[in-house]
């Protein structure tokens, strides 16, 4: 008996015989009727009958592709699509891909929620979602160390780890005016650099000075390294000591006092003659713990100048809080 492969192959090959043979039958025919006139009825007819041709070659094209690539059972992609239903927000991180540093999320449906949430924790990681061709979650940096963190299903809120909120740009220069400006024989330190908001500043007001600074965040570090005429001294500006400085300008971390601890720190690091231009946040103003007092009496001391910030000024950057610029002019 002969084979459904046999009769397939030899059906193929009359198929592509007459197709051969409709292309030799093309010839001499024009597109008029014998009036002279577009014989639509025929055009009609033709291009219809081309694009059945067409719509079951491409039939034919995938089955036959299909051989060598079989689609996965109906029940298998059922069984799927009911699993990713299933997955929490660990599972769907444990099943996402880096590729070109596009974290891209695994190829099956899932339920809303946990599709929110895990949204959520790669947008806290730095992440934004890209459509068109794209379709997957970018980076303002090389994102490899953050991307192996949520890997493993854990959060990285670079927010919340590293206090990053980035100083707008508007801010940025109206704190290097507050500190005199910036001249060409300045030393100009930023003990939290960030993305380079303040150095941007610094730059914008004196292109030529050398501005060193310190930086906790990895990805941030590796983006300052692309900046013109920085010199990233170490990452934690609080365990060193050395260096003097006629400019300080700075928008230290705020939660646990960090930020007075660092003003205070700053002042040291500070020359004679030098000036301080810090942000904070409005905690130290108004609680009654011993260190927020004791910061109240210092800045008083030091005739440190105080500048209110309205709330909503930091919105881009993440916070609605109000903060405030400390301004202090070192005479001894």
């Amino acid at each position: 008996m002969t084979s459904k492969k046999e009769i397939l192959i030899e059906t193929l090959h009359g198929s592509v015989a007459q197709l051969n043979e409709l292309s030799s039958m093309t010839e001499g025919i024009d597109i008029y009727d014998d009036a002279g006139y577009i014989n639509t009825e025929f055009l009609i007819e033709a291009l219809s009958c081309v694009n059945a041709f067409m719509d079951a070659s491409n039939t034919v094209v995938q089955k036959i592709s299909s051989l060598l690539a079989p689609d996965a059972p109906a029940a298998e992609k059922k069984k799927q699509a009911d699993e990713g239903k299933k997955w929490n927000v660990e599972d769907i991180l444990k099943h996402c891909t880096l590729e070109a540093n596009v974290l891209k999320l695994p190829k099956i449906q899932f339920n809303k929620k946990s599709y929110a949430e895990a949204k959520k924790w790669i947008e806290e990681a730095g992440g934004s979602w890209q459509s068109g061709k794209v379709q997957g979650f970018t980076f303002p940096f090389n994102p490899e160390r953050v991307f192996s963190i949520l890997k493993e299903g854990k959060r990285c809120n670079l927010q919340q780890e590293y206090q990053f909120f980035e100083t707008p740009a508007e801010v940025a220069d109206w704190l290097v005016m507050l500190a005199g400006g910036i001249h060409e024989n300045d030393t100009v330190l930023e003990p939290s650099a960030g993305r380079g908001a303040l150095i941007k500043a610094i730059h914008r007001a004196c292109p030529s000075v050398t501005v060193e600074c310190y930086e906790l965040m990895p990805e941030n570090r590796e983006f300052l390294h692309s900046l013109d005429n920085v010199i990233i001294l170490d990452e934690d500006f609080t365990k060193d000591s050395v260096g003097s400085y006629t400019k300080i300008i700075a928008n230290p971390p705020f939660s646990g006092n960090q930020d007075i601890e660092h003003v205070r720190i700053m002042y040291e690091r500070l020359a004679v003659g030098g000036t301080l231009a810090a942000i904070t946040g409005p905690h130290w103003k108004i609680a009654s713990e011993k260190k927020c007092a004791d910061f109240r009496n210092w800045l008083e001391e030091v005739h440190g100048e105080v500048f209110e910030i309205g709330a909503g000024e930091f919105k881009a950057s993440g916070t609605s809080v109000s903060t405030i610029a400390i301004v202090i002019n070192k005479k001894n």
